[in-house]
């Protein structure tokens, strides 16, 4: 029996990995760094429903990859493993005894790194057993004012893996109130937060989280797997890892995936900065039946290990206590001159090229910023980046590629740098994980997710399940519990607020247009607007719930394969969902995928998928002309939302993007209990930032409007709103609308005040058709069916449903575009693609209700129109240049990554 690759495993059949048949890029990268390594067991968990992609276990953990991926991941033959590993074990031998002699000849003659190594395990075992931060007698030197005077605000970094629980803890030791979630990704940008409880004096711990006198600010960074980056979230992370130069790192290590995360860890030792692990999440280890010997693990690492459960807050204040300690240690550091180098991470053979490398970086390691250590590791494992940092002259650089060359190509097991390095940091790990940790074989965890992806993930049910359980979300936020909150909600405006502060103001003698101001204005157009925020807070909880239990993951692995049909793939789906709740975050959650081409076409489509601002006009428009039927065609605006984004992807992907060539690969996290109080925390997030556009932009554009319909262009009042500022705007636009069937100025308006927020076009009917907060379907019906039909009103629907979302959300666009002309086009697809689809909607609704044969022809000049749109879109991706990537393009000057990407 020959090699096979990975997909010809059987599901539950395991195998050892022999090679990884790629070229050297991100997928190759991304493989190593997840520990996808020559001679590492590796095993079949399931397939996809669709048969693509495959989920694999792999160090402790799952994974998924595509079928095209897995078929280039050679797996050993049974029958040879034994020999392999012999010859492997073999050649670790000789190149040992060949790194033991170059080390002895050019650096470390005398060994006095382990001296130091030493020196580090006694200060982690010193600093781990002080009883307070600050303590006196015989352990004064630890205390900050021994040391050094300097009461410095210190900057901390919080580093971890995605999913590791970093934003938890930062909104335990800041008190802020971040996003958090169970799926890789959550944390897109930065976050600085000031730790809470600073006390003013050095050693006053009396109350709150104690900092010895220090101003600590806490950074949270996007999740990283390593420090060579591939999406955007990476580069933020080691830029300011690397150029920022905190003054130490908290590295958050999720202890139920200990070797994965160490993978980091012993990265960021190369750095040689002050650091400190929280080993996060050890309530789920010990239910797990496993066991972690904290301080064994410091000892093996010279870190200290400070165990915590973020979720809870378990240990948080003694985490940042020790991360005083670490401070103190750098004072030490400082003072004393000594230096913990972490070479006992390698083997004597990269230990001794390292050093040789910085021989020749040093000085230029110096002037461009880099730490020696780091940037002579990152040279040898050939980082373009670092090496083009670095600025090395031509001899130079010749020198160190001659370095690499000998140093991977006397090894004839890997002979690629890459890979020997992962294997010298993997092969530390497993004997550092070997001492520290004690698994239970066939853990309560992992048996649980097993069980619950034998059902969510299955062949039949995954994708009726998936539709079930959204189909109950919409019908809990639209027709059950969230219309009778929401009924509830509007009494209370209307019934209550609205004639109590009518009352108030006539009897104090208030002006009637103030009264009209305040009632008619304010409070109409405010009120309209916050009915529906029951609804709202129902959506973000339900979907706070499926992404804090880890079902988004799945869902990303469930949708890949018809994902891809339509040009994008199962990572595009999250930002996709997350669209549903608000655009703004969904945009930038799209800055996770590493490759330009997915990152962009899931920009372009997610103003289609209905975001929360518009609910409320579908609910106030559904609800007054198709009465116990709106439930239906609320659901009916999601689901055509996403059909449109389907054709549009189509459409994207054969004539503006090209072929395909993203990667899948995606951590599939445990399911967790969703935690209620980080479910809470989301959703009043939301629900704010949704009030404070009520309070600002909502109640500015209601006053707006409501002068603009109740003056005219001499500043007096009217009576007829037409003859008003307002309605004489409205009517010089409204003609635009007609093949819409809304062609006056009232509906032409409300959806320009919709560009500035959806909730506005609600505010603005209200205002304008004069009816209250609370009021039912047939008030509503009677207000505004002067002017609509049921088939002109459910073509607004379909226009407000499909043009250009919030101006937020165009902000949003362009920045993470990085594009003026990609954000100009996306805003005009939007507004034509709203303009054509609810054109025909009501033209064909009267051809077909009414034989309008004038419908006909316009339905025809529409459709000539969509052909001309759809040449002028191939005519902007071009002709091509046949160039297979960006490395071998002909016309790198003027190419436009991600325009064009075959």
């Amino acid at each position: 029996m020959g090699r096979r690759n990975l997909t010809q495993l059987e599901i539950g059949q395991a195998g050892c990995i022999y090679e990884l048949n790629t070229s050297r890029g991100a997928l190759r990268r991304r493989l190593i760094d997840m520990g996808m390594l020559p001679y590492t067991e590796v095993k079949v968990k399931r397939i996809a429903p669709m048969g693509d992609p495959i989920e694999i276990s792999i160090r402790g953990y799952s994974l998924s990859l595509r079928r095209e991926d897995a078929e280039k991941i050679v797996i050993m033959d049974d029958a040879e493993r034994e020999t392999l590993h012999a010859d492997m074990q073999a050649h670790l031998r000789r190149r040992r005894e060949l790194g033991a002699r170059q080390l002895g000849d050019v650096v470390h003659a005398d060994r006095s790194d382990a001296d130091e190594h030493k020196r580090a395990a006694s200060l982690t075992r010193q600093y781990l057993s002080f009883s307070k931060p600050c303590a006196t007698g015989k352990d004064k030197q630890a205390c900050a004012a021994e040391v050094s005077n300097d009461d410095r605000p210190v900057k901390l970094a919080l580093v971890g893996n995605p999913n590791c629980g970093k934003t938890t803890l930062f909104n335990a030791m800041t008190g802020s109130r971040e996003y958090v979630g169970n799926w890789p990704g959550v944390t897109v940008e930065k976050k600085e937060g000031r730790v809470k409880g600073v006390n003013a004096g050095r050693k006053s711990c009396a109350s709150g989280i104690c900092t010895m006198g220090h101003e600590m600010t806490l950074v949270d960074l996007p999740g990283i797997y390593s420090l060579s980056p591939h999406t955007m979230e990476e580069v933020i992370s080691r830029d300011f890892v690397i150029r920022d130069k905190p003054d130490a790192i908290i590295n958050i290590v999720d202890g139920t995936n200990l070797e994965r995360n160490l993978y980091l860890t012993v990265q960021l030792m190369e750095l040689e900065v002050p650091m400190i692990i929280a080993l996060n999440m050890m309530d789920e280890v010990e239910r797990m039946g496993h066991a972690i010997d904290c301080e064994r693990l410091s000892e093996a690492l010279g870190i200290p290990v400070v165990p915590i459960s973020a979720r809870t807050g378990q240990g948080v204040t003694k985490l940042v206590e020790s991360a005083q300690r670490l401070i103190q240690a750098a004072h030490l550091e400082l003072h004393e001159g000594f230096n913990i180098e972490p070479d006992d991470i390698y083997d004597e053979y990269t230990h001794a090229y390292h050093h040789r490398i910085g021989q020749i970086i040093a000085p230029y390691a110096e002037a461009a910023g880099l730490r020696l250590h780091w940037a002579e590791i990152k040279a040898l494992e050939g980082d373009v980046l670092v090496l083009e940092a670095l600025k090395l002259p031509p001899e130079a650089e010749r020198a160190v590629r001659e370095l690499m060359e000998e140093y991977s190509g006397a090894d004839a097991m890997y002979r690629d740098s890459e890979l020997m390095l992962a294997h010298s940091r993997y092969s530390y790990i497993d004997g550092v994980v070997a001492e520290s940790l004690h698994r239970r074989r066939g853990t309560v965890g992992e048996e649980a997710s097993d069980r619950i992806d034998a059902v969510l993930t299955n062949k039949v049910l995954a994708i009726p399940l998936f539709i079930l359980i959204m189909l109950s979300i919409f019908a809990l936020t639209f027709s059950t519990a969230g219309a009778w909150l929401s009924d509830g909600v509007g009494a209370l405006i209307d019934d209550v607020i609205n004639p109590a502060v009518e009352a108030a103001l006539a009897s104090i003698g208030a002006a009637d247009w103030f009264v009209s101001l305040v009632c008619d204005g304010i409070i109409t157009g405010v009120g309209g607007v916050l009915t529906f925020l029951p609804q709202i807070a129902l959506l973000f909880f339900f979907l706070s719930l499926l992404e804090d239990s880890g079902y988004m993951s799945r869902i990303a692995f469930i949708m890949d394969r018809p994902m891809r049909r339509f040009g994008l793939s199962g990572k595009s789906f999250i930002p996709l969902l997350m669209g549903f709740g608000c655009t703004v975050p969904a945009t930038m959650g799209a800055r996770t995928m590493e490759n330009e081409r997915d990152k962009r076409m899931t920009i372009l489509l997610l103003p289609f998928m209905s975001c929360s601002a518009k609910l409320p006009v579908y609910a106030l428009i559904a609800g007054a002309f198709f009465g116990g039927y709106s439930w239906l065609v609320i659901i009916g605006l999601y689901v055509f939302g996403i059909l449109v984004g389907i054709v549009s992807g189509l459409l994207f992907k054969k004539n503006l993007f090209g072929q395909d060539d993203s990667k899948f690969l995606i951590e599939l996290p445990p399911y967790r209990l969703p935690s209620m109080k980080n479910v809470l925390l989301n959703v009043w997030e939301k629900v704010k930032h949704f009030m404070e556009r009520a309070g600002t932009i909502i109640l500015a554009m209601s006053v707006v409007l409501w002068f603009l319909m109740s003056f005219d262009l001499s500043f007096a009042l009217v009576e007829n709103e037409a003859n008003s500022i307002l309605g004489r705007l409205g009517t010089v636009i409204a003609p635009v609308f007609a093949p819409q069937g809304f062609g006056f100025w009232q509906a032409a308006v409300a959806l320009l005040c919709g560009l500035v927020a959806k909730e506005a076009v609600v505010s603005a009917m209200a205002v304008f058709y004069g009816f209250a907060a609370n009021a039912a379907g047939g008030e509503v019906l009677a207000a505004m069916g002067g002017s609509f039909s049921a088939l002109s009103a459910l073509s607004f629907l379909v226009f407000v449903l499909l043009y250009t979302p919030c101006a937020a959300a165009v902000v949003t666009m362009r920045r993470e575009l990085g594009s003026g002309k990609y954000t100009l086009f996306a805003v005009a697809y939007q507004i034509g693609v709203a303009y054509l689809v609810s054109a025909l909607v009501y033209q064909f609704g009267r051809l077909v209700g009414y034989g309008d044969i004038n419908g006909l022809f316009i339905i025809i000049t529409l459709l000539i129109v969509a052909l001309s749109c759809y040449w002028l879109i191939r005519a902007l991706r071009g002709k091509g240049d046949g160039c297979s990537d960006c490395a071998s393009c002909g016309k790198r000057g003027s190419c436009r990554r991600g325009v064009r990407m075959k």
